[in-house]
């Protein structure tokens, strides 16, 4: 993705100095990701078993305790079109997990599939 694109005002000036500079790049880059944050942040329940949901993307927390919940909200994203792309097995609970092993919380992230190409 280009950070600054290629017009006619900037004859490929800055496009140039931006493959030059790959660090200026970077920096551009996560200063457009953070101005999106704000936006993103009202739709984020981080304790909640759906964590995170819009049109295209869905993130599923199975936490220790919630699991008819964590398969309600899994079976409604299957039926609505979405299908799973990754898990994170999250941190180990070690010797305080009382024997639980593997994630103790984990993650799992879903795209809709009619945003999949």
């Amino acid at each position: 993705m280009n950070v600054i694109p290629e017009s006619s005002e900037t004859g490929g000036y800055l496009q140039n100095i931006m493959k030059k500079n790959p660090e200026l790049q970077k920096k551009i880059r996560y200063q457009q990701l953070r101005s999106r944050i704000d936006s993103y942040k009202p739709g984020w329940d981080k304790n909640g078993v759906i964590q995170y949901k819009t049109e295209h993307i869905a993130i599923l927390q199975r936490k220790w305790g919630m699991q008819v919940e964590f398969i309600v909200a899994f079976d409604d994203l299957t039926k609505e079109g979405y299908r799973l792309m990754a898990v994170d097995e999250g941190k180990s609970g070690g010797d305080s997990s009382g024997g639980f092993t593997g994630g103790v919380n984990s993650y799992f992230y879903f795209q809709k599939m009619k945003f999949v190409r």
